[in-house]
């Protein structure tokens, strides 16, 4: 119960009303020790790591290599994801991305950072000893080519977060016991996870044998890379990451909505950003984000509710989430994220908990599915679609 008292410590450091428990079943929940109100911030937090997708960086998807503040000015993000370079912003002086000049590039392989600090701590934590070095050569680059040929979009895993992870492990002298805190079973009473099909075995086979060619001759890289603890670190990953979504565009339109203006003003500015947000989405899709996936302590100690009372979101403009509440929330209730994409989430019963059973290995009992248990076990082709994600 020592790591019960550490998460306790850490809510109290902070000020969160919350106190974690644990359930030999569910592991360790967030309970509210007061009255939450409806929009209120519960938790704000740091990632341990974080990582920004391999083809969203391809895809010109600038960000700050540490923090995945996204580094692309509003107007060009606007152009890009449109295909339009005759696109105009409403209001061209509204723009709190960070500008060009305030970058800081690692000197030796010129990946970008959004301030000093970013650099200074990527550089003392884990980028000194997985640099590049600039050459497009490093088996890195062909290691993260290699990557995107077998793992494309929408990604799930981030081969940049296992690099960063790499480098923390050979930075420190040890693999971080905090990894030991997180949910990382591959094998739960007789439920596989899916990294085990074979179909995935393969891909990651290519992708460990890839890394210890360049990392191998390091006793703990070794002992990371060994096969059964290659797997469990891809299940962690893949179980406790936290999805990350940063956008200039978005950052701007959110000035926008805050800025003082007429009501006809006001009319007229959200047409225009209305108009261009629909031609984003009929050229790009659903990818106008920088996204990626990061690791944090608090966050992953909420349990799973297809009728979720808190949600996560990211404000700041990085890799920092905050936790709100969806609804009021009483004294001694459970905190619950979802899991699920909106999407998903708002598919059968029986397709959500059989993609809960493969990606967390638990059979969701919440009143959702509850209350829905009489339904027929059937599921749609489209949320088939849906559930055939790579790992």
């Amino acid at each position: 119960m020592e790591y019960i008292d550490h998460i306790k410590n850490q809510l109290v450091s902070i000020s969160v009303p919350c106190v974690p428990q644990y359930f030999p079943k569910s592991g360790i929940g967030l309970f509210a020790q007061e009255n939450i109100r409806e929009g209120s911030k519960v938790i704000t937090e740091k990632p341990i790591i974080a990582g920004q997708y391999s083809w969203g960086i391809v895809y010109g998807y600038l960000a700050c290599h540490h923090c995945l503040r996204s580094l692309e000015p509003p107007l060009e993000m606007a152009r890009r994801l449109t295909g339009d370079k005759s696109i105009n912003l409403p209001i061209p002086d509204a723009n709190p991305t960070v500008k060009v000049p305030e970058f800081r590039f690692c000197s030796s392989c010129h990946i970008a950072f959004c301030s000093e600090d970013c650099l200074q701590t990527a550089t003392k934590n884990y980028h000194s000893v997985v640099c590049t070095k600039g050459d497009p050569e490093h088996p890195l680059q062909k290691l993260d080519e290699l990557w995107r040929n077998m793992h494309f979009p929408p990604e799930t895993t981030s081969l940049v977060m296992l690099i960063k992870i790499i480098g923390i492990t050979i930075t420190s002298g040890s693999i971080p016991k905090i990894f030991q805190h997180f949910y990382q079973t591959v094998e739960c009473n007789g439920n596989t996870h899916k990294v085990l099909q074979p179909e995935f075995i393969s891909k990651l086979e290519v992708l460990r044998d890839g890394l210890l060619q360049i990392y191998g001759s390091h006793p703990l890289i070794q002992h990371l890379l060994e096969r059964d603890n290659f797997i469990t670190l891809i299940a962690l990953i893949g179980m406790n990451g936290q999805g990350i979504g940063t956008s200039g565009f978005a950052d701007y339109c959110n000035r926008i909505d805050k800025m003082p203006m007429d009501p006809n003003e006001r009319e007229r500015v959200d047409k225009e950003l209305d108009k261009i947000y629909n031609k984003m989405e009929e050229t790009s899709g659903m990818f106008l984000d920088v996204e990626g996936t990061g690791l944090y302590e608090l966050q992953s100690k909420l349990n799973h509710s297809c009728s979720p009372n808190v949600e996560i979101v990211f404000e700041h403009s990085n890799f920092m989430l905050t936790v709100k509440a969806l609804r009021d929330i009483k004294e001694g209730e459970e905190l619950f994220i979802s899991y699920l994409s909106c999407q998903l989430n708002c598919s059968s019963r029986h397709t959500r908990r059989k993609f809960l059973m493969e990606n967390y290995l638990f059979a969701c009992e919440c009143s959702k599915c509850v209350s829905q248990s009489g339904d027929p076990d059937v599921t749609s082709d489209e949320e088939e679609e849906d559930e055939d994600m790579d790992v």
